[in-house]
């Protein structure tokens, strides 16, 4: 078999079908060998023996004690109820070892791929891990009993959460700005003073589909209906006069306050549950930020170029609000 020199190539460079296998160029296997997956795989494999080479990538970690894998029966239990839960049947022998072996598989893939450093600068694996943090913390928060004392000086605290909404009852007199116009005010103060002489309000004011009275009501229900800054006034007003006029999203309203229920803070025992479970969510975010604030403590941070980067954006920030 006559072999190739680098002289023939430069002889006839165009002609070298006839020194080659007639499989060469068409080859399934030449094929196969120019798919990228088949490049990536290629590498893949050139890693891992890099790394056998060089030594278990566990090892770097933790020493030797970091390539022994301990499946705890406590591990195994939960695979099976796992399983069980999934299938709504115990798994087979069989299946058990297949979810055991599959276990160990997770963890070790999992240990070289922290040994590699797979697990930096992925944002979302970060996010899993800082999720992971929080949770443990959640879970301490949910096994605490608080008791009674403490649940009442958390009501005490957060006092306006747990005040029943006051009901209202009141009549009015309506002044409509797209009758009135500009004059909408003074005319309001003028129907203002014949009511307080006496007039009848069933035929003052200006005709709308609103109601002169309004029944004893929740006051989230008057801001509902009238707005935020009519409910609020309306709280305010004294009982037993005409007051106003109070602006609304439909125009100007005198108003008489027939009677104003206002409730208590209720009792403890009435509403345990609703403070207990609050009084936990509160927990929570206290030991997050303690905990937090204790581990920031071990860490010294620096801002490479704070003046173009954080101080930017709080002035823009600042330009916003102003």
């Amino acid at each position: 078999m006559k072999v190739l020199t680098k002289d023939d190539l430069v002889e006839n460079p165009t002609d070298t079908s006839e020194h080659l296998p007639p499989a060469t160029c068409h080859s399934p296997l030449v094929k196969l060998f120019r798919e990228p997956l088949v490049h990536f795989l290629i590498i893949g494999a050139g890693l891992f023996l890099l790394f056998g080479w060089k030594g278990n990538p566990a090892s770097l970690q933790g020493g030797p004690q970091s390539t022994t894998i301990v499946i705890a029966q406590d591990t195994i239990d939960q695979l099976v109820a796992a399983f069980t839960r999934t299938w709504m049947r115990p798994p087979t022998e069989r299946e058990t070892e297949g979810l055991v072996e599959n276990f160990i598989r997770d963890e070790i893939y999992y240990r070289e791929a922290i040994a590699i450093g797979l697990d930096r600068g992925d944002a979302l694996i970060r996010r899993k891990l800082r999720q992971k943090m929080e949770f443990i913390l959640e879970d301490v928060a949910a096994q605490a009993e608080p008791t009674d004392e403490q649940l009442e000086r958390f009501m005490a605290k957060h006092r306006e959460k747990y005040l029943v909404d006051p009901q209202i009852a009141f009549r009015q007199v309506f002044v409509s700005f797209g009758q009135r116009g500009d004059g909408a005010k003074e005319y309001a103060f003028q129907l203002l003073d014949q009511l307080g002489e006496g007039a009848d309000p069933d035929v003052l004011g200006d005709r709308s589909l609103i109601d002169h009275t309004a029944d004893l009501s929740p006051l989230w229900k008057i801001k509902k209906d009238y707005g935020e800054a009519f409910g609020k006034q309306l709280l305010e007003l004294a009982p037993g006069r005409w007051i106003g006029p109070l602006r609304s999203g439909y125009g100007l309203h005198l108003v008489f306050i027939d009677e104003r229920a206002v409730q208590p803070l209720p009792q403890l025992k009435d509403i345990r549950d609703a403070v207990k479970r609050d009084w936990a969510v509160a927990l929570q975010q206290k030991l997050k930020d303690d905990a937090y604030a204790r581990i920031r403590e071990r860490y010294s941070v620096k801002i490479e170029n704070p003046t173009n980067g954080i101080a930017s954006v709080r002035a823009a920030e600042m330009e916003k609000r102003l």
